[in-house]
């Protein structure tokens, strides 16, 4: 009989499962994956075996649905994490309980399923689908009768277990089997924020300080990858670098005079919204920030659109004269574009994490947040997608910029009106028409910075052929003094 080191881990494979676990899945354990037909759960056990069996520590996948083996192996070749050496070794195996469920019924099964389990001597055991003995069994003594037997030779054995079946939330508070197992994980697809998504959740682990969130997840060539930012995108207070005893590290934008209105300049670990309605020069602003980093400051710079095309942003740039081709090429630069139809929230969360972490981007712009977020109806969850998102931007010591359109006609200085209260600061601009001539001007105002004697008030901005051009408006006109009158006294003679 195989033995575990006590509070010894499983570590799943499974992208971010094991941070959502606090750890991994404590060995020994019996837990069951819930959810609908095509949810996941297969594969989730699958993903898992494959990365743990070993000669020494061997799996056994008993399948009760009467799928033949070589189809499932057909189904398991499409991923990254299958090993067929695995097979081969005897590190894997398959069993097929389904026929004599069906002839012998449930006694004689669990007969079968113990002498293989004494034969293997397996460290991981997945039953594919426990569900179905429910199905057969003919009384629901018989049922617990059975799961228990079942579930006490797998503790004999200190295997850990995986029973999988389409259990309901019903099933969860119902069926005996969940009195005495150790771990519930659910999986689940619903419809959420326009579109058909996929959700994990644990619900109970024993001796695990779980999150117990839901989070999504997609399938994929490399199996099944978990996003939970909630979990994976967190605040590092210890990353905030400052000068001893002269307050934190800044960033010098580089753009005309605007660093003439940010005073001291923008702490490292900062984001800022750049806010206003269409056509006052938010993409522009955002572009040329990115850019002047890295050709005036060597600060590698990364630029995430959900408007326009990678090839339009450069072709916006060469416009400007800016040689932004050599950048990109230097590795200074990188534009990523995720069209808006595409953009599923927290998947493009890891991935700008993954980018940002890769580069070692120190200037991340984003056009635009409110683009990013525009599926999301409730206004605490768009908060807390642009918490993540300046949190990526603080984790990294970066600055970011952040554009937000702004309604026409509104008040608000956010699309939302919740990311101001997010971010670090907020630059707004502004455009107006002149009376006289109908032209149009445009305005920059910093309208908040955390922690900065900026400059206050509107200034002007124009759009030049060669990029931004600012000209503060920081000097107030003087009055000329009036000369006070002197009177000459006479004296009396």
């Amino acid at each position: 009989m195989k033995t575990q080191a006590p509070g010894n881990r499983i570590h799943t494979g499974v992208r971010n499962l094991d941070n959502v676990l606090n750890g991994g899945i404590p060995a020994g354990e019996l837990i069951v994956l819930a959810g609908s037909p095509g949810s996941g759960k297969t594969i989730l056990s699958q993903q898992i075996i494959f990365e743990n069996a070993t000669t020494e520590n061997r799996a056994v996948i008993f399948q009760t649905l009467s799928e033949p083996t070589a189809k499932t192996l057909r189904h398991l070749k499409q991923f990254a994490f299958f090993d067929p050496k695995k097979i081969d070794d005897g590190s894997i195996s398959f069993v097929d309980l389904g026929e004599i469920m069906r002839s012998k019924g449930l006694e004689q099964t669990i007969e079968l399923f113990m002498s293989h389990v004494k034969k293997i001597q397996p460290s991981i055991v997945v039953i594919d689908s426990f569900k179905v003995f429910e199905d057969l069994a003919n009384s629901r003594e018989e049922l617990r009768k059975f799961s228990y037997e079942m579930v006490i030779n797998l503790m004999a054995w200190e295997c850990t277990a995986f029973f999988l079946g389409e259990f309901s939330q019903q099933d969860i508070e119902t069926n005996p089997l969940f009195s005495i197992i150790d771990g519930i994980i659910t999986l689940q697809i619903r419809f959420d924020s326009g579109e058909h998504q996929r959700f994990i959740q644990v619900l109970k682990m024993r001796g695990t300080n779980h999150s117990r969130d839901q989070h999504t997840f997609e399938i994929n060539p490399q199996g099944i990858e978990i996003y939970a930012p909630r979990v994976t995108i967190q605040r590092v207070p210890a990353a905030d670098k400052m000068i001893p005893g002269n307050g934190p590290y800044r960033a010098r934008i580089g753009i005309s005079k605007i660093d003439t209105l940010l005073g001291q300049g923008i702490p490292y670990g900062s984001s800022l919204l750049v806010s206003g309605v269409a056509g006052t020069g938010k993409t522009l602003l955002l572009l040329e920030f990115i850019y002047r980093g890295a050709k005036d400051f060597g600060e590698k710079g990364i630029f995430f659109s959900f408007e326009e095309t990678k090839e339009r942003i450069i072709s916006n740039a060469r416009g400007m004269g800016w040689d932004i081709d050599n950048e990109i090429k230097k590795g200074n630069i990188e534009i990523i574009f995720i069209p808006q139809p595409e953009i599923m929230v927290e998947k493009h969360l890891l991935m700008m994490k993954d980018s940002i972490e890769r580069m070692g981007a120190k200037r991340i712009a984003i056009d635009s947040a409110s683009v990013f977020v525009h599926k999301i109806q409730d206004p605490q969850v768009v908060r807390e997608k642009i918490f993540q998102l300046a949190t990526l931007v603080q984790v990294a010591q970066a600055v970011g910029f952040f554009a937000t359109d702004i309604p026409y006609g509104s008040m608000k200085i956010s699309r939302f009106g919740v990311e101001e209260t997010v971010v670090d600061g907020v630059i707004l601009l502004t455009a107006s028409n002149r009376d006289e001539d109908l032209t149009r001007e445009r305005f920059i105002e910093i309208y908040k910075l955390r922690n900065t004697a900026h400059v206050n008030g509107r200034h002007k901005m124009d759009i030049s052929e060669t990029g931004i051009v600012i000209v503060p408006n920081t000097e107030k006109p003087r009055l000329k003094k009036k000369k006070k009158a002197t009177r000459t006294s006479k004296k009396p003679k």
